[in-house]
């Protein structure tokens, strides 16, 4: 029971701790920069923004990224149309007919569908890909392309900045100073699906209909084909943050994405096959576990004899007991019991996503969001 005990607390802790540590001390230490581009080589271009039903969020999105400071003649727009029927693609595409295209599905069948149809008729060396709700900071476009200066750099993640820390935006705040790190000696093992760039040669000409995550999927086939997946610290898009509860519900859809982007790829899960698995492993497999890991935890420290034991299950019940009065006094609790709320959910969402994924209830399909803090989504 003991050894069981302290087999599980240090697998949370490699998780969350001392993976995501070691991450941060290679960056200081032994980083990989990337070569900066020159001024007169800025490439071209394509944004493609991922839309359905979203009304005036999708123009003023469009808008914004035609009055970018990248130069005028080398960015283009193609909206990428999931079926919509409220006629904002064609309001889009108004504000400047010669430089914004959008590709429609006839009929409602999912993001990666649309996202294929986009990328069919882009005409940029570079495809930029965001969603219509998050806002972009002036110069993102121009930070989010200059990595690809080197020519190892196959796709390049931004930085998405929440509103506010407490208790998602604290998680979130952490999970960005990881993937900067992974970014900065290597590669991040996937991207933010508010900014993201990809070579445009590199996107798959095909998508699994029913992708969840195609901002992991697309990042991590380009580093098993030899490339790197970059960080831009600058290329900034602006969002809000949700409170525990809505949170939980969009991150048990991502958590499920994880578990079916296993099944899709099985090479994810092989050292032999996955150029970079022990990234991948520590950051989105192993977060996977811990829900497992953590019931141990709490089951074999009770049932375990001594001082060490039963103090460590009074911690644990110190812990879950902060979370549940973070729960219940939601936005009035205090930092502590939001954050410990905030990985009580996270893990148990894990375990939602994969029930989620095993029933087969993630079909991809977009629902608008505004309930959940704005935007649209896929299930």
């Amino acid at each position: 029971m003991f050894e069981a005990m302290i087999a599980s607390l240090a697998f949370v802790a490699f998780t969350y701790v001392i993976y995501p540590l070691a991450m941060l001390l290679r960056a200081r230490w032994l980083p990989r920069p990337v070569r900066p581009i020159e001024p007169h080589r800025w490439p071209t271009v394509t944004c493609v923004v991922a839309s359905h039903d979203e009304g005036e969020r999708l123009v003023d999105k469009v808008r914004a990224l035609l009055s970018t400071d990248y130069p005028p003649g080398l960015l283009e727009v193609v909206v990428a149309d999931d079926g919509s029927s409220d006629g904002s693609p064609s309001r889009a595409r108004a504000l400047d007919p010669a430089r914004v295209r959008v590709a429609s599905n006839p009929k409602q069948a999912g993001k990666p569908s649309a996202l294929v149809r986009a990328v069919a008729i882009a005409r940029g060396d570079v495809l930029l890909l965001c969603d219509a709700r998050q806002r972009l900071a002036p110069g993102a476009v121009r930070a989010l392309v200059a990595p690809m200066a080197d020519p190892g750099v196959g796709a390049v993640t931004g930085h998405l900045r929440l509103d506010a820390a407490r208790g998602p935006g604290a998680y979130w705040t952490y999970e960005t100073a990881i993937r900067r790190a992974e970014g900065r000696t290597g590669s991040v093992v996937g991207a933010t699906g508010a900014i993201y760039a990809v070579r445009r040669e590199l996107f798959p000409r095909t998508l699994p209909a029913d992708t969840i995550l195609d901002d992991v999927y697309v990042p991590m086939t380009l580093i098993r084909g030899g490339f790197r997946v970059a960080y831009a610290e600058d290329a900034i898009a602006y969002d809000l943050e949700l409170d525990v509860s809505r949170e939980f519900v969009r991150k048990v859809r991502t958590l499920a994405g994880n578990f079916q982007l296993l099944a899709m790829l099985p090479w994810l899960a092989s050292p032999l096959r996955n150029p970079v698995f022990w990234r991948y492993f520590w950051h989105k497999i192993a977060r996977l576990l811990c829900p497992a890991a953590l019931a141990i935890a709490l089951v074999t420290s009770f049932e375990a004899h001594g001082l060490l034991a039963n103090a460590l299950f009074a911690a644990q019940l110190y812990l879950y007991s902060l979370a549940a009065f973070g729960h219940v006094r939601a936005s009035r609790a205090g930092r502590a019991a939001t954050l410990c709320c905030t990985f009580v959910a996270l893990n148990l969402a894990a375990v939602m996503g994969f029930v989620t994924w095993v029933r087969r209830a993630n079909r991809v399909t977009w629902v608008q969001t505004s309930t959940l803090g704005g935007g649209s989504a896929t299930h």
